[in-house]
């Protein structure tokens, strides 16, 4: 992580909070990487992955849960339930609050983690019966993370995940994060949603912010 140190330094230095934010975050498990770029305006996100080969595009805006594969043009579209919605105004942004979230679950700060040089990040820590996350945020006020460990109990895998490239204060146009419309996307409710993922995968891509849609299981 200490490679993140000049970006990180520059961090610090940024004044508070604004209302856009921009994002990069690299994934590591087993031997699959990924590069996910993320936006967000208030309570609306955007992310942006290759999968497979494919551009997975996933979006949150007002209730609205999507998901679509843009050299398809096919997706999803899926109302968000109530507590996922009402959990909007406790939030900075809809990405990047995994230590908020830990914390909730009952993780405990560690210890101040060096990146190098002046930099560095304050450690959260969580074991429970689903395994073993680490969150570290940056030391100021702002704490946006910086990397997260996650072991899984059950498969043994370790993952890595680390933010990088933060920006913020964008203009960035509010029809960027609607839900898309057409032929291609199947519209759901949200009990229709998880009854029908039961018998099956739905859309294009997984779920990759269950917290967004059902709500955090803490609620």
């Amino acid at each position: 992580m200490r490679t993140f140190a000049a970006l990180w330094i520059l961090l610090l230095a940024s004044p508070a909070l604004g209302e856009t934010w921009y994002a990069q975050r690299l994934s590591q498990t087993g031997g699959a990487v990924g590069v996910e770029h993320l936006w967000s305006s208030g309570d609306s996100l955007r992310s942006e992955v290759v999968v497979g080969a494919r551009p997975i595009v996933t979006g949150v805006h007002g209730d609205r849960y999507w998901i679509q594969d843009r050299m398809t043009g096919k997706g999803i579209s899926v109302r968000r339930h109530p507590n996922a919605v009402k959990a909007d105004a406790s939030r900075a942004r809809p990405f990047g609050d995994e230590a908020e979230r830990l914390l909730r679950r009952g993780g405990e700060y560690v210890r101040d983690e060096s990146l190098g040089g002046e930099a560095s990040c304050k450690l959260y820590k969580l074991t429970d019966d689903a395994g073993r996350q680490e969150v570290c945020v940056g030391a100021d006020e702002n704490e946006l993370p910086v990397y997260i460990v996650s072991w899984d109990r059950k498969s043994k895998r370790e993952g890595r995940t680390s933010y990088m490239n933060w920006i913020r204060s964008l203009e960035i146009d509010p029809q960027f994060f609607e839900a898309p419309s057409g032929p291609g996307i199947q519209v759901y409710t949200y009990e229709a949603f998880v009854k029908a993922s039961a018998e099956g995968s739905i859309g294009p891509a997984p779920v990759i912010y269950p917290h967004l849609l059902h709500g955090d299981r803490e609620q």
